[in-house]
């Protein structure tokens, strides 16, 4: 089986060759890696020149920046591969994580591979993983449950960390111009598939280039409510009634999510005056669906929920002390 891994690219000049090395000294060879240079202004198109005119296998596809979606959806359109894997050019791959992929498709004869990740701030020789290994095939309805969160599941939503069959992919595209685009694509995927292999091990590096718990908030934040405003109208469209409950639930879980957001991002301040009409929009909304949402939220965000519904301020803080002492959000 032959792999084809895209790598979208744009000013990782720092990064890029442990990206690049980590693939191409992956334990299975049968690889292609295709480069999109998306209008980089750094030294990452004279990387992504040398590596390609040193390995036969990497392809390299300049284009004008037009973002993440942008650069995998022309990947997309050059892959020779029967199953495909994305990698940010920032990450790395754990050495056997593609023959793991390709040995897992095979065994189980799934159209998609699931796979842990690990965030991380530097790099590591040696990655930590869990304790015990959990895999397990699921039907498309049981992957659907991780996917949206349900009964204490979860899964990322990131495209990466994962293989795809070919087949469903073919006229799914990643929406161009909006944030958090990963969740339209990785569903989009999941509707085409019948059968997902999951599994805890991480195959996956995913790099942190901050320094801090927080970042700024932003209007392009707001593109979640229109990503998820399409998985609902999608799902109805499908014509599965437990995939339109799944993601009416959690488009009403993004405005509460919003809403943490605000509170936790550094340019909270600024965010509380420009957005006063938004947040009183949302607030409204988590509100009116205090029981659907908490329904399906771990302990800790209930009592963020209730803490919002009574006092937006209040909640917020709370929220922040708990972060800090978590180390995440919660």
């Amino acid at each position: 089986m032959k792999v084809s891994v895209i790598v979208p690219v744009y000013n990782v000049e720092k990064y890029l060759k442990r990206c690049l090395d980590s693939i191409i000294n992956q334990t299975y060879k049968n690889i292609e890696i295709i480069l999109v240079n998306d209008g980089s202004k750094d030294n990452s198109r004279d990387i992504c020149e040398e590596y390609e005119k040193k390995y036969e296998n990497i392809s390299l596809i300049n284009q004008e920046n037009g973002g993440l979606s942008a650069a995998r959806n022309t990947g997309l359109k050059h892959i020779n591969g029967e199953a495909v894997t994305f990698v940010d050019s920032d990450d790395w791959l754990e050495s056997d994580a593609i023959e793991y992929y390709v040995d897992s498709m095979k065994k189980h004869n799934v159209d998609m591979v699931v796979t842990n990740n690990i965030r991380t701030k530097g790099y590591q020789e040696k990655t930590s993983q869990p304790d015990s290994l959990t895999e397990e095939v699921l039907t498309q309805e049981e992957y659907a449950k991780k996917f949206f969160k349900i009964d204490g599941n979860s899964i990322e939503y990131y495209a990466w960390s994962k293989l795809y069959k070919r087949e469903i992919m073919e006229g799914v595209e990643f929406p161009v111009g909006l944030f958090a685009e990963d969740v339209l694509g990785t569903f989009r995927y999941m509707k085409n598939a019948q059968s997902i292999f999951y599994s805890n091990r991480v195959t996956y590096n995913y790099f942190i280039n901050d320094n801090g718990l927080t970042a700024k908030f932003g209007d392009k934040d707001f593109d979640l409510e229109k990503i998820w405003d399409t998985i609902v109208e999608e799902s109805r469209a499908y014509e599965n009634q437990n995939f339109l409950k799944y993601a009416v639930i959690n488009r009403k879980r993004i405005d509460f999510n919003l809403l943490c957001r605000i509170a936790l991002a550094d340019n909270k301040k600024d965010n509380l005056k420009k957005y006063d009409k938004k947040i009183k929009e949302l607030l409204k909304s988590i509100r009116e669906n205090k029981q659907l949402l908490s329904e399906y939220l771990p302990f800790s965000r209930k009592v963020i929920l209730i803490l919002f519904t009574l006092n937006y301020s209040l909640g917020s803080k709370v929220l922040y002390i708990l972060s800090k002492i978590s180390g995440k959000t919660i």
